[in-house]
């Protein structure tokens, strides 16, 4: 990952946040000659991503890690060692552990649900349920993790949800999905289905995926069956209660992708401590 321009605009706004006027305990009690190494430790096995955040967050001393983002890593792997003044590393260390422990918390559960899906032509997706200005970051965590992003923003591509949908005839609908292909050929529409009623009506429209949401795995199947007979072109997409415990059997039902929101909405921070040498 080379750090865009954001993504450095977005460190000094964290540093900002965290020490708005410098660090004032290591200004009177640390040592801003005293030269310290330190090691990044992760107190827990996952995928590690933010590394290079993490070395731009410590550009002040010397950083030196042997894993790559989207590392397999155990308990207990030494992710980074840190040598360098003790003010400076102290002044570092939660800004960057912080963006650390919380990208590889997303790879890590992407890795999770993405792991059950090695045998299936399934892909996993992402959601925009993104912490806000995060979504960038959190996207690249997915990749790390194994999975793929879908939208990244509302202007990438049309998702036609039941809140567009309402009060709109099929032929409407129909009119306007034809006039938006004449001046956006290139752009992609997904629109999301409820019911199989649904799912027969919009096969019949120009459109690249179905989205059945909260359906039920017997429904998935038929809706499945309903593509291949009516319309092999269009690809369906599963969404709503997607967990580790049923991606594989979802997986079996017929459909060419499942999103999740849970991977970047309620990733668990993966643990991440540094530990200085005593001396």
């Amino acid at each position: 990952m080379s750090l865009s321009k954001n993504t450095r605009a977005l460190i000094h706004r964290a540093w900002r946040e965290d020490a708005p006027r410098g660090d004032i305990t290591a200004k009177f009690f640390g040592d801003k000659r005293k030269i310290i190494s330190g090691k990044i430790i992760a107190k827990a096995g996952g995928v590690v991503c933010g590394l290079e955040i993490a070395a731009y967050c410590f550009r002040r001393a010397d950083f030196q890690t042997k894993f790559s983002d989207g590392a397999k890593i155990k308990k207990g792997a030494v992710l980074a060692k840190v040598q360098g003044r003790l003010n400076d590393i102290l002044l570092a260390e939660r800004v960057a552990l912080n963006f650390l422990q919380h990208l590889s918390g997303v790879a890590t559960e992407t890795h999770k649900l993405a792991a059950r899906l090695k045998s299936a032509k399934v892909k996993l997706l992402d959601t925009r349920k993104t912490t806000p200005l995060l979504r960038e970051l959190e996207k690249y965590a997915v990749r790390c993790g194994g999975g793929q992003n879908h939208r990244f923003n509302l202007s990438e591509r049309v998702l036609i949800k039941e809140n567009h949908l309402a009060g709109l005839k099929l032929s409407d609908l129909q009119k306007r999905i034809k006039r938006f292909r004449f001046w956006r050929k290139n752009k992609k529409i997904e629109i999301e289905a409820a019911t199989l009623r649904q799912v027969k009506d919009f096969l019949a429209l120009p459109v690249d995926i179905i989205l059945l949401d909260n359906m039920s795995a017997a429904a998935i199947k038929k809706a499945a069956a309903l593509r291949a007979k009516l319309n092999p072109r269009i690809r369906l997409e599963i969404s709503g209660g997607v967990s580790e415990k049923n991606i594989a059997a979802l997986a079996k039902l017929g459909a060419d992708y499942i999103s999740c929101g849970k991977i970047t909405h309620s990733a668990p921070a993966l643990d991440v401590s540094l530990l200085l040498d005593a001396r």
